[in-house]
């Protein structure tokens, strides 16, 4: 059963796959920012916006090609994916200051918003941009 098309593409070997691709992508944004910051000596913010545009770019990647194997139109994908990435950033940010202003510390509103956005967009990649 391994070895047919529906086991390849089950929704528990995506969800592996998807968290593996999630944390490397963390791990790979931390070490870019880290290097250009604190061994190359760039300003905080190129340094930040290098990591994140590098960690995304590897993380739409993955996530189309080995995550979801999709075959979909890849420039149909990259904007819903950019599109989606715009409106968990506003969301996010607003959720965040939200509990932040119910006294929830900064760190569990963090925490929680990347949980929820982590949860959803798998469903919506699933289902959405990498169909």
């Amino acid at each position: 059963m391994a070895d047919t098309p529906a086991a390849e593409n089950s929704t528990a070997r995506q969800g592996l796959w998807y968290l593996f691709v999630g944390g490397s992508s963390a791990l790979l944004e931390l070490a870019i920012f880290q290097g250009l910051y604190s061994l190359a000596g760039l300003a905080v913010a190129p340094a930040n916006i290098v990591a994140v545009v590098i960690a995304t770019v590897y993380n739409f990647l993955m996530n189309r090609s080995v995550t979801f194997r999709s075959t979909s139109n890849p420039l149909r994908s990259l904007v819903l994916y950019l599109l989606l990435f715009a409106a968990n950033l506003a969301l996010s940010t607003w959720a965040i200051g939200a509990m932040i202003a119910l006294g929830i510390p900064s760190t569990i509103a963090k925490l929680v918003t990347q949980v929820a956005i982590a949860t959803w967009n798998f469903f919506i990649y699933k289902a959405v941009v990498f169909r």
